[in-house]
């Protein structure tokens, strides 16, 4: 019986044909892009990692990287592409703008959108500090951010963090800073 009920399912799939699923792979110029602009800052608390934080800077060159995967992996027309990068761009005059993906030891896991966060953020250049003008979690859209950025975990937590855009001529020695009671890390950009 288990001969007659094999042969009918190797039947049935053979007359309906075959669909083909496959889960697109971010593209190398996309993730080459993401890591010339990504850096990493670690604070250590007796002998273990209070805080490790990757920071994506998104610049013009991750905004172009960026519309060009989005319009690849959603089929863009050409139209909806140059709209998109022209928006990206719009955005990119406006801001300094980061992702962090954070992963915050559990003893310390406060969020850095809190009122009462351990952390403090700052971008600092030529001597001048500035603090976010906005900082928001990610949760409603993390699958989405998860398909661009697939390293992210389940016990990292992504942020978006926006600075007022600096002029040009601060633009020496541009910094991003995390700093707290545990510890602080810096970063060139």
């Amino acid at each position: 019986m288990s001969n007659v009920r094999f042969l009918f399912i190797a039947l049935i799939i053979m007359l309906a044909g075959c669909s083909v699923v496959t889960r697109n792979a971010a593209s190398g110029n996309f993730k080459t892009t993401v890591q010339e602009n990504t850096k990493h800052i670690t604070i250590e608390r007796d002998f273990s990692v209070a805080l490790s934080m990757d920071i994506i800077h998104i610049n013009t060159q991750v905004r172009k990287a960026y519309v060009d995967e989005y319009a690849r992996l959603y089929m863009l027309p050409k139209k909806d592409e140059e709209a998109m990068l022209r928006r990206q761009l719009e955005q990119d005059k406006q801001w300094e703008a980061f992702y962090l993906i954070v992963y915050t030891a559990p003893d310390v896991d406060t969020p850095f959108d809190s009122t009462d966060s351990l952390w403090k953020l700052y971008v600092s250049s030529d001597n001048h500090l500035e603090a976010p003008e906005s900082l928001d979690e990610i949760t409603s859209q993390r699958d989405f951010i998860k398909g661009f950025f697939p390293w992210i975990s389940s016990w990292d937590r992504v942020y978006l963090v926006r600075f007022r855009r600096l002029p040009r001529s601060y633009r020496k020695d541009f910094k991003f800073i995390v700093t707290g009671v545990l510890g602080k890390g810096e970063t060139d950009f």
